[in-house]
């Protein structure tokens, strides 16, 4: 945690102070700051000319003023090796948050490494392996070399599969486009691996497995559309809680129907409704206070149903809407199919619906009445149905998360400005690997697996299985049993014999023991138990793309140096997979040592053009310098239309914040 110092002044941000794009790491909603940094023995002056603000600094300013920021906003940092101020501040430009902070993001300097102010200090700051009895520094080649002869050993022993993985799969802190690619490069292009899970779940697999396989992407929507949709129905999602400045920022206009307007001039003659919103949930939340104050309690519909009963509700709402002839038939006829046997698959009465859920059979029927019944003059009302971790995380997510897509299908609700079917999410995106087919359906369930004792070798990136697992107690104890075997063979030899080391650990592994390897930014538990831990750096301390809710793509630049040692996860992979096609030509593996070439990189710019410039849709005109220029608006993915933009000349400075073809949906 950061240390709270009584501050009385802070540094007013000089005229010439660098300016950098930075979108908040932590939530899905992905709010636009701006970090500025100067050197730390200087400040600005009250004077128009002296500060970075252009105002006259000396008189009271008003209330809503950008010409302030708060202490949390405020760190002494280290760049290029050099002391320097940093302010990081909400970017009142940006569309996304319109200048407004949350709890986390206002804190992301405060909450920056920094030895002067004691902030952030449990930062790993160099490698560590297991050395005599207990975890010491050392350099990078050392414990990459341990790492790279350890993983071919098993290789050559039990094949890839047994070499298991742990890595995130988002972007924010975690991850972005730089390091899913170095990690899928690594571990699904050089290397087949199959026994790979997802930071969050024990196996390689998606939330919302059914949207996919219906060909929706969860994210098909855009924060605008919350203030164009004539009802928002929210489906175990708790938006003010968790994302604040989405709901402050864009469902609060509509609500309050100060949105009215906005709709008018998009929709044209088209009757313009103000905002209901429908929200299901078994407990009333924050979301549904704020609603109703925002709205009026007339406008909001809370459905406490009883848990776990999601799906007979949806289904109910389908098959009221169709009997009502209240479908899309044109939309249904041109981009779905079997709309007739998912109906009658799915047919569900109003009074089974309320004996099933609790929910009265009047409420059920103005929610439906809400979502799809045809505005005055016959006119479709638009539906934005919203969804997360009430309806993702339940035992019957497939069917549940398919019932509310068939829904917003069948009204016509997806690709419409003021519609979408859309997860709320947890955190930002940023995923772009080679092929993960081979991991197969259903994936591999990792954690039970290593708990039998299979596998040799684990890799983890930025994940902690002792907390993030099913069956956290006996997951610990069979892990600790099999890495404490291994940390007693290492403990035999000597550590300058590289190949006894290799040797004894190879043994251990014979006879059960598992050698970890941990990527992390601070210590963990699992951390604990492994015999290799790596350094790595977070946003801010590296160049990182990635996509928030409404996959508005921006560049995090960087401010400030990582501590120690630590390198972007990109890089660390990149050289894993240089020690590791070093070993395998020393043993004379050279076919095996080629899939790992092409991990030359020396900054993540070269592994995000290894990666999304040249995989992902439109990604061969995306680069650093053009999402520069975008700042903290970036564009839509995916990024088609670009090339209309990319003139012989163009100017960058003058590319526009939203790219062309890109509409509300």
């Amino acid at each position: 945690m950061a240390y709270k110092r009584q501050i009385g002044r802070l540094p007013i941000i000089p005229a010439n102070a660098k300016e950098h794009n930075v979108v908040c790491h932590y939530c899905i909603v992905g709010c636009g700051y701006k970090a500025y940094t100067w050197d730390a023995r200087y400040e600005g002056g009250t004077a128009p000319d002296e500060n970075k603000f252009g105002v006259d600094l000396s008189t009271q300013q008003g209330a809503d003023t950008e010409a302030w920021y708060a202490p949390a906003m405020y760190n002494l940092v280290k760049q290029n090796g050099h002391d320097v101020h940093v302010v990081i501040k909400p970017d009142k430009n940006c569309v996304v948050n319109s200048g407004l902070g949350s709890v986390r993001g206002a804190r992301m300097a405060e909450m920056s490494y920094s030895r002067a102010r004691n902030t952030q200090l449990r930062r790993l700051t160099d490698p560590m392996v297991w050395r005599y009895g207990q975890m010491q520094p050392t350099s990078w080649d050392d414990a990459l070399d341990l790492v790279a002869r350890v993983t071919a050993a098993v290789i050559a022993e039990q094949g890839e599969d047994g070499v298991f993985v742990s890595a995130f799969d988002h972007g924010g802190a975690g991850g972005g486009y730089e390091n899913t690619w170095g990690t899928g490069k690594l571990y699904f292009g050089a290397m087949k691996v199959k026994n790979i899970r997802i930071h969050n779940r024990p196996a390689y697999n998606s939330e919302v497995h059914a949207t996919r396989d219906m060909g929706v992407g969860e994210l098909n929507n855009c924060y605008e559309d919350a203030e164009l949709a004539d009802t928002i129905v929210a489906v175990g999602t708790n938006a003010l809680e968790t994302q604040t400045n989405y709901f402050l920022n864009h469902w609060v206009p509509n609500l309050r129907g100060t949105s009215i307007n906005k709709k008018k001039a998009e929709f044209g003659n088209e009757p313009v409704d103000r905002c209901r919103i429908v929200i299901v949930d078994p407990r009333r939340t924050v979301t549904t206070n704020a609603c109703e104050v925002e709205a009026g309690k007339e406008n909001v519909l809370h459905l406490a149903l009883n848990s776990g009963t999601d799906l007979i509700l949806l289904n109910a709402w389908l098959t009221y809407v169709a009997d009502k002839g209240w479908i899309d038939k044109a939309f249904i006829a041109a981009s779905t199919r079997d709309f007739d046997s998912a109906l009658a698959a799915n047919k569900v009465s109003i009074d089974e619906a309320s004996r099933v859920t609790g929910i009265p059979s009047g409420d059920i029927i103005k929610a439906a009445e809400w979502i799809a019944q045809p505005k005055h003059g016959g006119a479709r009302r638009r539906a934005m149905f919203a969804y997360e971790k009430g309806l993702i995380w339940g035992n019957d997510n497939y069917r549940t998360n398919g019932a509310l897509v068939n829904l917003a299908l069948a009204t016509g609700n997806i690709g419409r400005p003021g519609g979408g079917c859309v997860r709320m999410g947890g955190h930002q995106e940023g995923y772009s690997r080679p092929s993960d087919a081979h991991v197969g359906r259903p994936a591999a369930y990792v954690d039970k697996l290593l708990i039998e004792g299979k596998g040799g070798v684990h890799h983890i990136w930025g994940c902690d299985h002792y907390k993030t697992t099913l069956n956290a107690l006996q997951f610990k104890q069979a892990y600790k049993k099999r890495t404490d075997m291994v940390k007693d063979a290492m403990s035999t030899a000597t550590y300058g014999d590289r190949s006894a080391m290799v040797n004894a650990i190879m043994d251990a592994i014979r006879k059960g023991g598992l050698f970890a390897v941990d990527v992390d930014i601070v210590p963990t538990k699992i951390g604990e138990a492994c015999h290799v831990l790596l350094p790595a750096a977070t946003s801010g301390e590296m160049n990182l793309t990635s996509m928030n809710g409404e996959r508005r793509m921006r560049l995090t630049e960087r401010y400030m140096d990582p501590p120690g040692q630590a390198m972007p996860d990109c890089l660390i992979a990149a050289r894993i997979a240089n020690h590791m096609e070093r070993v395998l030509r020393e043993t004379g593996k050279e076919q095996l040592a080629d899939n790992f070439r092409g991990f030359g990189w020396k900054t993540e710019e070269d592994a995000f053009m290894d990666g999304y410039h040249k995989h992902e849709k439109g990604g061969e005109f995306v680069t650093y310098a053009r999402l520069r220029a975008m700042g903290t608006n970036g564009f839509q993915e995916p990024a088609v239309g670009i090339e209309r933009l990319l003139l012989s000349k163009l100017d960058l400075e003058h590319l526009p914040q939203r790219l062309p073809d890109q509409n509300a949906s």
